[in-house]
């Protein structure tokens, strides 16, 4: 599972890369109900670490097929959720293997697809029986992307309301197994980022097919 990732917050470069406008009103919001809210509103620090519960840019597209950059936290809250779902339960990753069969993610795969940019993610790891903390990266970019699956939640007083996120992840490639980590954030390829904000057309199989597609690319790694 990620653990923490580590964002990008120059909303230019952002939108140069993914060819997407800023939803300027929606980080407005954030920072208001930030300041009314801060324990459920949390943002990153100068670090642009992300822990659960954080929000953090996603991108997503409009009815216009147009892509724009609006923030959500890091941890679905399901819809259907009376109160916030106890820390125990993981609704941050997504297993590749799960999203048909897992009751939050069921309802999201082929509906509610975003994709998430970031530069690093973090894992703990067992090293001579020791949790040690690694960071994973790729290598010659500077930015990589995840898709996600997100969901809405409204409090039942109406009074406000959280669109949260969790990251796809699948198994990992031999560099970050070999570093003690048993899952990975699906990079998906360029070419199907499209298809995947899109996904209205497709049926589930033509959805789940295409996570299959990744970019081709080799993780660093850093232990702190």
């Amino acid at each position: 599972m990620c653990f923490s990732v580590e964002v990008s917050r120059d909303f230019k470069k952002l939108s140069d890369i993914f060819k997407a406008t800023v939803d300027k009103k929606a980080f407005y919001d954030l920072d208001s109900m930030k300041r009314k809210m801060p324990d459920v509103y949390k943002t990153p620090s100068q670090d642009n670490r992300v822990y659960p519960n954080y929000f953090a840019p996603i991108i997503l597209n409009n009815s216009k097929n147009e892509r724009f950059i609006t923030p959500m936290r890091y941890r679905v809250m399901p819809h259907y959720a009376e109160k916030e779902v106890p820390s125990k339960y993981n609704l941050f990753n997504a297993r590749y293997d799960s999203l048909t069969t897992r009751k939050t993610w069921k309802s999201l795969i082929g509906r509610n697809h975003g994709l998430f940019p970031f530069t690093k993610f973090y894992e703990w790891v067992d090293v001579d029986g020791k949790k040690k903390l690694i960071s994973f990266f790729p290598k010659n970019r500077d930015i990589m992307w995840a898709p996600c699956l997100y969901d809405h939640w409204q409090d039942s007083k109406k009074q406000y309301s959280i669109t949260s996120f969790a990251i796809i992840t699948d198994d990992p490639p031999k560099e970050i197994l070999e570093k003690g980590h048993d899952r990975c954030p699906i990079f998906l390829s360029e070419k199907f980022l499209d298809s995947w904000l899109n996904p209205n057309q497709r049926n589930i199989n033509e959805v789940l097919d295409i996570l299959k597609n990744k970019e081709e690319t080799f993780f660093e790694s850093n232990f702190l």
